[in-house]
């Protein structure tokens, strides 16, 4: 498939800006320019919006939208039709059916080093059943951009460049992300949910407004918007705790989920999907969200009982690895190939374990961070996939709650609750380790979760 020549890099990067700064909007919303919805989006009840917000983003930068209209599928007849090559700044659809259908279409954010791309779209996220009235304008990070690749279930038919355009050095920038070098922890203490960061000031302990007590279990993650996305057992019973684009928090109970849920990790699918791993009466269950925004509740098969603690990520082939204390055993959960699911003991390391994290490395080796009989243990794999098991020096015991990250330059941040006091225990690039309590708090921590930012 032949198009014409992909827009400038600066053509690009100003599209790139102007769809940024339309991230939350909703169909009827006021949009970046100061007016309402985009082009007819908020027709019809709203229409399906996709390609309004699309073809919008494009005529603010001046390019030459002849030709385009509110279907998705009129991307695909635009500039002389589809190529393979995604370039920032590009229109990328979705089912196209080459006869002038297609079934959704967003614009090419980035196209990352590792060969993944990210982008930005209208019409994304709604409720099913109601989807444009409730969907916004959302972001997707690191997918595989190959065309005939899928993305939330939708198949990559290819790329569209645009005509034309603004070509300007100085675009005008997306809203800033989160600082990446602050740490930022969702703890609970005394019951209630609290989120402790740091910033140019140092550390900060605020309640979260709104939320009420008793939670026993949570995990956390930045969503692709910068919004904190929080997933909590509050008695039990799984809510998700979150941040609207302005900032205010919202509590709601998960639909469909059963009940007695004692610990859980989180994480987002390589699709984006909300991902938990949670242990329900004693029994492993994944729970996650589909391309409709329904939640499912699935007993993992061939796990026993008797899980206490896990930690969960995905691997680079994007299968779910799963770290848990059975019996205060380490074992290793995991999907293969064909999605089948394995549990086995990891090897040559003792028990006792009570608490647990666990991250990737920069050469994909597993880390783990455990509290074995309240004391600190450093689990990981070596480059021929052999375990190791090291008691950490010079830390603090009565450890009952930890998270870590692994920084690029192979260093650890642990934070983690010694006797009811949050700590950051941390390791520098020597290897040297250090533990300092965190200052400010009031000491009853019991369970908390980290989003480094790095």
């Amino acid at each position: 498939m032949l198009g014409a020549q992909s827009a400038s890099a600066s053509v690009g990067s100003t599209i790139v800006g102007i769809a940024a700064n339309n991230i939350g909007k909703g169909a009827c919303d006021t949009n970046s320019a100061g007016s309402t919805g985009f082009y007819s989006s908020c027709s019809g009840g709203p229409e399906a919006w996709c390609a309004d917000f699309a073809k919008w983003v494009w005529s603010q930068d001046g390019v030459d939208v002849t030709g385009l209209n509110s279907a998705a599928g009129s991307f695909g007849r635009y500039n002389g039709g589809l190529h393979s090559t995604p370039h920032v700044g590009d229109a990328i659809l979705f089912n196209y059916d080459g006869a002038g259908h297609a079934d959704h279409v967003a614009l090419v954010t980035a196209v990352n080093g590792d060969g993944t791309i990210n982008d930005i779209g209208g019409n994304q996220g709604g409720v099913r059943g109601n989807w444009s009235a409730t969907s916004h304008v959302t972001a997707n990070t690191h997918f595989n951009g190959a065309v005939g690749s899928y993305l939330g279930g939708q198949r990559i038919s290819g790329y569209v460049s645009p005509i034309g355009g603004r070509d300007t050095s100085t675009p005008p920038p997306p809203p800033a992300p989160p600082a990446k070098n602050n740490r930022v922890i969702e703890t609970v203490e005394g019951g209630a949910l609290h989120e402790v960061y740091t910033d140019a000031a140092g550390w900060h302990d605020n309640a979260v407004p709104g939320i009420p007590g008793n939670i026993n279990a949570l995990g956390f993650s930045y969503d692709s918007t910068g919004a904190r996305v929080v997933e909590a057992a509050e008695d039990g019973v799984l809510h998700e705790i979150y941040t609207d684009p302005a900032g205010a928090w919202h509590d709601n109970a998960v639909p469909g989920i059963g009940t007695g849920i004692s610990a859980l990790a989180f994480s987002y699918s390589p699709q984006g999907n909300r991902v938990i791993e949670a242990v329900e009466n004693g029994t492993l269950h994944e729970i996650y969200s589909d391309t409709d925004g329904n939640w499912h509740d699935n007993a993992v098969p061939g796990v026993g009982g008797g899980i206490s603690a896990l930690a969960f990520s995905y691997n680079s082939s994007g299968q779910r690895v799963i770290e848990a204390s059975k019996g205060g055993r380490l074992h290793e959960i995991y999907t293969d190939s064909t999605g089948a699911w394995h549990d086995n003991a990891v090897p040559g390391v003792g028990g006792g374990i009570s608490a647990l994290a666990f991250s990737y490395n920069s050469s994909g080796q597993r880390v783990i961070e455990a509290s074995k009989g309240g004391r600190l243990h450093e689990i990981y794999t070596d480059s021929t996939g052999a375990w190791h098991d090291n008691a950490v020096p010079g830390v603090g015991d009565g450890i009952s709650a930890l998270a870590v990250r692994v920084k690029a330059d192979g260093s650890r941040v642990v934070e983690a609750v010694e006797n009811g006091t949050l700590h950051e225990i941390y390791s520098d690039a020597a290897g040297t380790w250090y533990d300092n309590a965190i200052p400010g708090q009031a000491g009853n921590a019991t369970a908390l979760s980290l989003d480094l930012r790095s």
